[in-house]
């Protein structure tokens, strides 16, 4: 799933249960929020990339939302 450079917001279990969801790409700088449980049921293997100056701060905002510590990777 690629989350486009304009998104500021992912809602509330927006992709739970997608059992086969393996990479996120988020090309966005400007995410605000992550809602409760957005990633809950993904699998176990998730990798999330994003811009490296957010890494740290997209970290933040994906904890507790369904999957314990999913690797973030640079997309630069």
């Amino acid at each position: 799933v690629i989350i486009g450079e304009n998104v500021i917001g992912i809602g509330a279990e927006a992709f739970a249960g997608s059992d086969k969801l393996s990479l996120i790409i988020i090309k966005s700088d400007k995410l605000i929020s992550v809602g409760k449980n957005a990633v809950k049921g993904v699998s176990d293997k998730i990798v999330i990339k994003a811009p490296e100056d957010k890494i740290k701060d997209y970290k933040k905002k994906f904890k507790n939302k369904g999957v314990k510590k999913p690797p973030f990777l640079s997309i630069s």
